[in-house]
């Protein structure tokens, strides 16, 4: 290894390290508080309701992200991507303009989606989908929640409010479920699915209405300077227009990579199977985390800086990526080491889940290792090339799933999932490597020996 892995890249400057350690740090903080919650919820809600119910209850909520996710419509990303820019440049009549329409097209959105699922559902039989119309009906609302407080905590971010952009969903919400599943317990004797969907929805509605408020206070002076004159160019509409698909595109997709097991696993299998591998995966996706707390900082980054600034795009590309690796090894022991421990803190039934628990978080640590290779394509105008690549990725992802589910399950789905990240994560490589010349750890092995 070489000793550059233990210092600062070469090239990247201080305001901008200082981002990244600051922004790291907090997120650190965080998510970490964040996860410990969201175990403990996990927990809690196991051991109160049956697992049958347990698992229709993330069947339900698995398409409530779904949903969210058309109903945003790549409008995160988009506000990501161009508010930074808008920031650094003044252009704060554009920036207020962005964030309304970005959130009024999320209401109508929400209300047109919702009621064309529920006339799915209702007027045609899909397994899996019309035996729980009636904990849909009751969930449909956290659609609009989820899809609001998703796109908030972006523009939140988008201007430089690391901290408030996730205290919202990843303290507030987790907390709330918490106390809501507490409080219903010691007033009855026990929870069915239909409880467990009502006080998810609740939660997300407190913590929608908070995030409102927020972005209302954080956006004031920029209404302020939009309304006392300043001037800002449009950007062309058809530009909008297209890079708005592609982010809707790679939201989806990037959604159903991680929940397309779990959609295929009910054909093939019990409830109870579901609620198993969704436990294993949430451990699993201690993996992710350093990923995650470097995407609070980067997308940013990656977007003030204009294409053509390649040597800085690849400096800040490989101080990023060893940050991630280094974080994400100890985390990898963590999940194989200690993992039946852990699974069996939910019960006795879930040690069932470790092997699944091995494959997806050798999966989750491809990530880390290979680095925002995605953000990079994403935020510096090569979103087809992004959205490409997670076609296929999920494309191999379904065809996979649907070979080895049948056969082995959980742990056939978990290993679908290994194979898709590995195939995804080297594609992504070879073509930022064309277009930037940057080397994730796998292609410089490669190279190096040419």
């Amino acid at each position: 290894m070489r000793l550059s892995l233990l210092f600062p890249e070469e090239g990247v400057t201080a305001p901008d390290r200082r981002r990244i350690i600051r922004g790291t740090l907090h997120s650190f903080l965080i998510q970490g508080f964040s996860i410990a919650l969201v175990f403990i919820s996990n927990w809690w809600i196991v051991r109160l309701s049956d697992p049958d119910d347990y698992g229709r209850y993330v069947h339900v909520f698995n398409w409530v992200s779904i949903l969210s996710v058309i109903v945003l419509g790549g409008r995160d990303d988009l506000v990501l991507a161009h508010l930074p820019k808008y920031v650094r440049s003044g252009l704060h009549r554009q920036l207020v303009r962005m964030v309304q329409q970005a959130n009024s097209w999320v209401l109508l959105a929400a209300l047109v989606v919702c009621g064309a699922f529920l006339a799915l559902i209702t007027g045609f039989p899909v397994r899996s989908l019309s035996e729980n119309a009636v904990l849909f009906r009751y969930g449909l609302c956290a659609v609009y929640f989820s899809a609001s407080l998703g796109l908030n905590q972006m523009i939140l971010q988008a201007m430089n409010h690391i901290r408030l952009s996730q205290i919202v969903e990843k303290i507030a919400r987790p907390l709330l479920l918490i106390l809501f599943t507490a409080v219903f317990h010691w007033a009855e004797t026990g929870f069915d699915a239909a409880h467990l969907v009502v006080l998810g929805t609740l939660a997300s509605g407190i913590c929608c209405g908070i995030i409102l408020l927020l972005i209302f206070g954080k956006t004031g002076r920029y209404h302020k300077s939009a309304g006392d004159g300043g001037t800002a160019q449009d950007a062309p509409p058809e530009r909008l227009a297209r890079r708005t698909f592609y982010f809707f595109v790679i939201s989806l997709m990037n959604l159903l990579a991680t929940k397309i097991t779990m959609l295929i696993l009910p054909l093939f299998t019990p409830a109870r199977d579901v609620g198993i591998f969704n436990i294993s995966q949430k451990f699993a996706d201690l993996l992710i985390f350093p990923f995650f707390l470097m995407h609070t900082v980067l997308p940013q980054l990656f977007a003030r800086h204009s294409q053509e600034e390649v040597g800085y795009t690849r400096s800040l590309f490989r101080e990023s990526n060893r940050l991630m690796a280094l974080l994400a090894v100890p985390l990898l022991g963590v999940d194989l080491l200690a993992g039946p421990f852990l699974l069996r803190l939910f019960g006795q039934a879930l040690a069932a889940g470790y092997t699944a628990l091995v494959y997806i978080s050798l999966a989750q640590f491809l990530f880390s290792l290979f680095g925002p290779t995605n953000t990079i394509l994403m935020m510096q105008g090569k979103e087809r090339s992004s959205a490409i690549c997670l076609l296929v990725y999920v494309g191999l992802l379904v065809l996979v799933s649907r070979l080895l589910i049948p056969v082995s399950g959980i742990t056939g789905g978990a290993l679908a999932i290994l194979i898709s990240s590995a195939g995804y994560n080297i594609l992504l490589a070879v073509i930022v490597y064309r277009q930037y010349g940057i080397c994730s750890p796998f292609l410089s092995w490669i190279v190096g020996r040419r």
